[in-house]
């Protein structure tokens, strides 16, 4: 891989992956922060929308407290309790009618209705949940059989204060019209909505289900597994999946009552914000690495670029290529202050060196080619002196051997003239003399000869020493010479002692 590759990899990789890494984090924090967002926006629109309901619901609660009170003082004459009844059902906003029922069977309905013989006030909801309590009692929505609405009655014990046995109670019934009108109205974000449910989990509002849907049968019972969840006494916040959407959930339970006000809203729609930012963050990290990239790609380039030029020039001198002009990059580059620069000089100077080295190596081989032509020429004449010493010693050997052979012809005369070897024997005494001078004087030869090797060899090493070794290797063959000489004279005086 090219240096310039290696620094946009790893460079660039480890950018890369800083920006995904900010991004992912980013896009994380900022979904954590929508959603805690999100969940403090739906808390505060339940608390204001479930306080509102709260508040209708009270308002209702202290016509019938008033009611209550008044008659556990002093129950009026039938006449007088259904002119209140008749006037509060007249004039309380939201009401369908006052009405109040006692233990000894009576019932007077303010709006003016008449129950038939075989109805029974003492066995009905809201009847027997307020009988002898001192709390307001919240009936079961239920559809009222007249209008078809749905409705809800609120009522309460009349106690009387010496705490003696209860005498009744009064109530009234409300429309949860304007209830659902204001739950509906609730909107949050884009499709997000708000629902209202009963203590079963029946919906007492939504813009799709009635109050014969359960929240734990509708979508197919998806919502089934936090039916506790939506029913508790606590306000709560989820996530769940209906209807392949992830949705937020918020539950803010209505005081006084068992309802619960649920809020939902897509997940989707939460972190759209979220997803925005992340696709910001995406072309923001994209467009970050792509100058990222062009600004490594140029420090690159303008570090690699002269690296590349200096290589080039480095090649050239393993190829023995030693100029410098002026548009040579060691000589371009050597201006520069940084490493490169100092590079580039060192090169310059390198090759100078070199240039010296090799004039300097020129000049030395042209001194040693002449030593070597003068160390041949001395070696050519030693081996033409060698040569003649070995021709005389050729000679010598040729002579002594002839030698030999009249020796043995002259003995076996001997053997024929024993007579003239006595007289002889002098003579041959002599001889024998000088047959060992001939023989020291071979030896002196040898000796000699062995020395002019010697000097032969030296010769190779010094030329100066040549000269010396050929005077006595010629002072030598003089002696080689003498020598011979003296074995011819006695080698003569010999054949003649052997003619005799």
């Amino acid at each position: 891989m090219k240096l310039r590759s290696k620094m946009l990899a790893f460079i660039g990789l480890p950018v890369l992956l800083v920006l995904l890494i900010l991004s992912v984090i980013s896009y994380k924090y900022s979904s954590s922060l929508l959603v805690s967002e999100s969940e403090n926006s739906m808390k505060m629109t339940a608390e204001k929308y479930g306080s509102d309901i709260e508040t209708l619901i009270q308002s209702k609660i202290a016509y019938v407290d008033v009611i209550s009170l008044e008659i556990s003082k002093m129950v009026p004459e039938e006449k007088e309790l259904i002119e209140d009844l008749t006037y509060y059902s007249q004039k309380v906003p939201g009401t369908l009618g006052f009405l109040s029922g006692f233990e000894n069977g009576k019932y007077y309905d303010g709006t003016g209705w008449v129950p038939d013989a075989s109805y029974d006030h003492t066995t009905r909801e809201w009847y027997k949940g307020a009988i002898g309590k001192n709390v307001a009692f919240i009936s079961k929505p239920y559809t009222n059989a007249s209008e078809g609405a749905m409705v809800v009655t609120i009522s309460e014990g009349i106690n009387p204060l010496d705490s003696s046995k209860p005498k009744g109670v009064v109530a009234t019934d409300i429309s949860t019209k304007e209830l659902v009108e204001m739950v509906n109205s609730i909107k949050i974000k884009d499709t997000g909505a708000a629902f209202l449910l009963d203590g079963d989990g029946n919906f007492m509002a939504h813009s799709k289900y009635t109050l014969t849907d359960n929240i734990a049968t509708v979508e197919n019972g998806a919502l089934q597994p936090f039916m506790d969840k939506f029913l508790d006494t606590e306000s709560d916040f989820f996530e769940a999946k209906v209807g392949g959407v992830q949705r937020f959930y918020f539950t803010y339970p209505i005081k006084n009552t068992n309802w619960v006000l649920a809020l939902s809203v897509p997940k989707a729609e939460v972190l759209e914000g979220s997803s925005t930012l992340g696709k910001f963050m995406l072309i923001l990290s994209i467009i970050s690495l792509l100058i990222v990239i062009v600004i490594i790609y140029l420090v690159a380039n303008s570090i690699t670029t002269p690296i590349i030029k200096l290589s080039e020039c480095v090649k050239g001198m393993a190829e023995y290529d030693l100029t410098l002009t002026d548009k040579s990059a060691s000589v371009i580059y050597s201006k520069n202050k940084d490493e490169i620069g100092i590079i580039s000089r060192a090169l310059i100077q390198v090759k100078n060196t070199m240039k010296e080295i090799m004039t300097n190596v020129n000049d030395l081989a042209s001194q040693v080619s002449a030593s070597s032509e003068e160390l041949t020429a001395t070696s050519e004449q030693s081996a033409q002196g060698a040569e003649q010493i070995s021709r005389a010693i050729n000679d010598i050997s040729q002579g002594a051997m002839t030698q030999a052979e009249d020796m043995q012809r002259g003995a076996e005369s001997m053997e024929v003239m024993e007579k003239a070897l006595k007289q002889t024997e002098e003579i041959i005494e002599k001889l024998n003399q000088t047959t060992k001078q001939v023989y020291e004087a071979k030896e002196s030869g040898m000796t000699a000869i062995r020395e002019l090797i010697k000097a032969t060899e030296e010769s190779q090493t010094a030329a100066g020493g040549v000269a010396q070794v050929i005077q006595n290797t010629n002072e030598s063959a003089i002696k080689i010479e003498s020598a011979s000489d003296m074995i011819k004279s006695i080698s003569d005086q010999t054949n003649l002692l052997a003619l005799n």
